[in-house]
């Protein structure tokens, strides 16, 4: 019987495989117990990702307050600075906090730049200062976040640049005790006198309507935004939606201190 120390052997390498096969199973499931919960994390990132504003605008949403007012001392811009409606607004925002600064002492030392620039070249770019005049109406025209933030940054280091927030977020901020200055426009709603100006540092939209305020309350039921307009109105109450189609067409720029 020559062949049975070949069956032998072969029985012998079948039984190594059955057992090396079983381990291979066994390593098998321990991994695909550690790879399930990996590739849920993995999935579930990226679904928030993929809706991560929606999910953010419905958590502000249900943490909200139904109603806010929070009670921010007006300022007038009028009559020394009819152009002057940034840097009421921000004087307005600073005084909340209890730092004591003139929205005078803001338009003096704010960045500003000329209406033309270049030998008339160029326009000028809110961006990097206020532009034209304040003090003579009808001979300004606006400033951006840039240059407010940096002249607020001159008196405290609480102050926050918030631009390209939603308008929701901006209200959630508000509801959490924070007043927020926004760059809007006269009639708190989207104007249709855009205007597109070539300037030494690229592109800017810009609106003669350009106007800014602070934003001091809200009710969620009557869709409602309460804002303190440097024309000499508290708690001016504005349609909620209008305001926010405003803000977003003048860029989404917002200011707040924390």
């Amino acid at each position: 019987m020559q062949f049975l120390p070949a069956l032998k052997c072969g029985v012998s390498l079948l039984n190594q495989s059955q057992s090396l096969s079983m381990k291979i199973k066994k390593i098998n499931l321990k991994y695909l117990f550690l790879i399930i919960p990996i590739g849920l994390i993995f999935v579930l990132s990226l679904t928030y990702l993929a809706n991560k504003n929606q999910i953010d605008d419905e958590l502000n949403w249900m943490t909200m307050k139904e109603k806010q007012k929070l009670n921010v001392p007006l300022d007038n811009q009028l009559p020394d600075l009819p152009n002057g409606c940034e840097v009421t607004s921000l004087a307005m925002l600073m005084n909340y906090y209890g730092i004591k600064v003139s929205k005078n002492e803001l338009a003096q030392n704010i960045q500003h730049v000329d209406s033309f620039t270049d030998n008339g070249k160029y326009r000028g770019n809110p961006n990097q200062g206020f532009v034209g005049h304040m003090t003579v109406a009808n001979a300004g025209w606006c400033v951006y976040n840039g240059p407010l933030y940096n002249v607020a940054r001159k008196y405290t280091n609480h102050i926050v640049n918030a631009s390209d927030s939603n308008f929701l977020k901006v209200l959630k901020l508000v509801s959490d005790g924070h007043p927020v200055l926004i760059i809007t426009t006269t009639t708190f709603s989207r104007v249709n006198n855009m205007q597109t100006w070539e300037t030494n540092a690229g592109k800017v939209n810009v609106t003669p309507s350009s106007h800014a305020c602070v934003i001091t309350g809200y009710n969620k039921k009557k869709k409602i935004v309460y804002l303190n307009n440097p024309y000499g109105f508290k708690n001016q109450a504005v349609n909620w939606h209008k305001l926010e189609q405003s803000y977003d067409q003048q860029g989404r720029q917002a200011l707040y201190m924390n």
